[in-house]
């Protein structure tokens, strides 16, 4: 099996990376400074040089913030990038990966959403993730969407990295805790893609091909996930957080962007297609600290 992971830099993309490695699989990982996914010349001459027989793309536009701030980049990232991807693949028989998360629905749902329910997204990031889905089922029959939600690990900016942020200046931490959902550790994220292309590049009929949930088990909400961030953290960092204030509040804190209530997305189809089991969350929490301030640490030395 041979793999090219674009956008490299992300946290998925770090998590692919060491995954790879570690199962000693043929691959290349491309950060954003070596391969612009926007950039169809760009585009064909990697696929050309590295011959995959899939690409899985980490690469986009994940911050709400920053989506809602610049329209034009997160369409560029989250659509017109993938469909590029989409439509060099297809022509080279190349599988592909692509991420999409539950920002593409628009949380009202009082279950948890399956792969077929209607997407209705509130914000430019949920709207821009939704098409390029789309452009690449258009243009690549032999896809793998994969959903997720609260991607979280030691590197980069993600819900746990942000929350460590916060522990060590200030007594009391404010936090919005009206949406439910599942956190999913990046690792764990990583896994679950190769465990896919593992079964997919046994070419079993019928094709294995299509759109799947996957997350962390156990849903929760934000103050849940912060203590527990909280109490792991105490391990590695002098935490001088006493007390979660919670505010009311169905937008992004800064920025008055919409978000989906109940972000959670049932991952029983890829359960049943895959026989790929949901891990705790909490566990991943744990992980990636112990990446972060001990793995890191011994790297410096």
């Amino acid at each position: 099996m041979n793999i090219l992971v674009t956008g490299a830099g992300s946290q998925v993309g770090l998590a692919l990376t060491r995954l790879l490695t570690s199962r000693e699989v043929t691959f290349v990982a491309l950060d954003r400074r070596q391969l612009d996914i926007t950039d169809a010349a760009a585009i064909d001459a990697a696929l050309a040089e590295h011959q995959p027989q899939y690409l899985i793309n980490t690469d986009g536009l994940f911050d709400a913030t920053l989506a809602q701030q610049d329209e034009t980049a997160s369409f560029a990232l989250n659509r017109d990038g993938p469909a590029l991807l989409a439509q060099a693949c297809a022509a080279r028989g190349i599988g592909m990966v692509q991420l999409s998360s539950e920002r593409i629905f628009d949380g009202t749902k009082a279950a948890a959403y399956l792969e077929n329910d209607t997407p209705h997204p509130l914000s430019v990031l949920g709207e821009s993730q939704w098409a390029g889905e789309q452009a690449v089922r258009a243009a690549c029959p032999q896809h793998l969407i994969v959903r997720t939600s609260w991607v979280f690990g030691p590197d980069g900016d993600n819900p746990l990295t942000r929350t460590l942020a916060q522990l060590t200046d200030r007594a009391v931490l404010n936090l919005c805790n009206d949406q439910q959902g599942c956190p999913t550790p990046a690792a764990d994220l990583a896994r679950v893609i190769f465990a896919m292309l593992e079964q997919v590049d046994c070419q079993v009929d019928p094709p294995l091909w299509g759109t799947y949930h996957y997350v962390g088990s156990d849903r929760t909400d934000w103050r849940t996930f912060v203590e527990t961030v909280v109490k792991a953290a105490k391990s590695y960092v002098d935490v001088s957080v006493e007390q979660l204030a919670e505010t009311d509040a169905v937008v992004e804190p800064e920025d008055n962007i919409p978000r989906p209530v109940n972000a959670e997305l049932a991952a029983r189809k890829v359960l049943a297609t895959f026989g790929i089991k949901q891990q705790p969350w909490r566990r991943g929490i744990q992980d990636a600290l112990k990446m972060r301030f001990e793995n890191h640490a011994e790297d410096t030395q």
